[in-house]
């Protein structure tokens, strides 16, 4: 049966009642305290707007998306009320030259969502590492609210808000998040955990107008997994003090008695963020849920640490020796997972890819599969042959955007995405890649984390093994 505009409305309808959808994942339903310090958060569909506020997604069935969102903020006492989201766009086929080089950084058009048409990608503009997001300026109307209303093309979108700040495009202090659409960890107001500075919005795709299928980054028509942030001793951490957070993800129906042990995932975040990083712009169980539910991957238990508030030390040292030594026994406890280095990932983005590939190289053992996400190998990395013999053990991902500046190598900590599988397999390891377009942004991250899950993580290696013979 066709797809149509009709069709679209009428689901949309029958989902929530009318022509709107509050288009989120991190509104709560309920949640409660857990054990060990932490909250534990049954995702909504919608955020709460007791005050007609939060943001409201409505299908017009109108070029160039066939969507629209309103955003609301009350602020009847402000001057002037700016929103910063992350829907800025460039149109792939019609740059100059699609891939970044050590010579050339592809420029950004800045395309604004007006403008958007089938196969634009969000990117930040000016192109770069920092979160260059388009920032507009609210309408005040006579009720002290403020409202912006854009079209968006089907997707999962973070935005914020600054309040008499005077925002540019390059802006990053001062961003608020939608109090009608708080993270999950806000429970009645009260955060749990550390506090996060912007808020997300879901769209969904108009088939007649945007063919790109959003619904996996969207709430899980099935069963909901569960997220849950945590607080565990480290003796050393400097901030917190001699302890330190992470965000724990459990699948759809998970089993604490289930008698085979689930595998695990640890994922990290980028340079800047927190334990909070993938749970929020990262929209981690929205794209567990639905891939669970599709059969797509095997249900797993995810680990996100927070990697900040470390001493400092050579190759992160003292973050790698935590994780191993009092988070792997943390959640090994609380947890029915396995406690086989085949059954745990590690990936992360940025600067969390950085930290996957210092444990590739120095902590091979820990983990059967390896996700570089937006990062390369530490510069000046030569590969001994005992580290040769041992990653050709695991399973090895390098993923990035094709205009994402990182691989131009200007930054010293690593070379780029592209020189890590120029070298890998220069040395003789197998690596498997995923190069898409767009830049060093959450939109990248998110297709990657997908693409890692299903093609990489806890499945069989994709090269036969030398003993094979011929």
């Amino acid at each position: 049966m066709s797809v149509t505009r009709r069709s679209v409305t009428r689901a949309l309808a029958a989902t929530v009642g009318g022509a709107s959808l509050l288009g989120t994942s991190a509104g709560l339903a309920s949640a409660a305290p857990a054990a060990g310090g932490g909250a534990t958060a049954r995702r909504a569909d919608t955020a709460r707007q007791t005050d007609g506020t939060g943001p409201v997604v409505r299908h017009t069935g109108r070029a160039p998306t066939g969507f629209e969102v309103t955003f609301r903020y009350r602020a009847p006492k402000a001057k002037r009320v700016q929103i910063k989201g992350e829907w800025y766009f460039e149109r792939p086929l019609a740059l100059t030259r699609r891939l970044t080089d050590p010579d050339h950084l592809v420029e950004s058009p800045g395309l604004l969502p007006t403008q958007w048409r089938p196969g634009d990608v969000p990117i930040s503009h000016p192109n770069s590492t920092n979160p260059n997001w388009h920032t507009a300026d609210m309408v005040k109307g006579r009720d002290g609210i403020w409202t912006y209303t854009t079209p968006l093309p089907g997707g999962f979108y973070t935005y914020g808000f600054f309040v008499d700040a005077d925002a540019d495009d390059t802006t990053q202090t001062g961003q608020l998040a939608d109090p009608a659409n708080p993270a999950w960890n806000v429970v009645n107001g009260v955060v749990h955990g550390t506090a996060v500075d912007r808020s997300q919005v879901y769209v969904p795709s108009d088939p007649d107008l945007d063919p790109s299928a959003a619904s996996w980054l969207g709430p899980a028509k099935g069963a909901r997994g569960k997220l849950r942030h945590v607080t565990y001793s480290s003796p050393g951490h400097l901030t917190p003090p001699d302890e330190n957070y992470l965000v724990v993800y459990t699948p759809p129906g998970y089993d604490a008695k289930r008698k085979a042990p689930y595998p695990t995932l640890y994922l990290s975040h980028g340079g800047g963020e927190n334990e909070m990083g993938w749970s929020t712009q990262g929209d981690l169980a929205n794209i567990l849920d639905n891939l669970v539910n599709a059969g797509a991957v095997t249900p797993m238990v995810v680990v996100m640490p927070n990697a900040t508030g470390y001493a400092s030390s050579t190759a992160e040292q003292l973050h790698r020796t935590d994780l191993i030594e009092r988070v792997f026994p943390w959640v090994e406890k609380n947890y029915n997972v396995s406690a086989s280095a085949a059954d745990r990932a590690y990936s992360g983005l940025s600067a969390g890819g950085m930290r996957t590939n210092y444990l590739l190289l120095n902590n091979t053992e820990q983990f059967g599969y390896y996700g570089m996400m937006s990062a390369g190998l530490p510069s000046g990395t030569t590969l001994t042959e005992p580290q040769k013999a041992a990653i050709k053990k695991v399973s090895v991902y390098v993923g990035a955007g094709r205009q994402d500046p990182i691989n131009q190598g200007y930054l010293t900590l690593h070379r780029g995405p592209l020189r890590e599988v120029r070298d890998l397999t220069a040395a003789g390891i197998h690596v498997q890649t995923a190069f898409v377009d767009g830049g060093h942004e959450w939109y990248v991250w998110r297709l990657l984390l997908r693409d890692f899950l299903t093609r990489c993580a806890f499945l069989p290696p994709t090269t036969a093994d030398t003993s094979w013979g011929a």
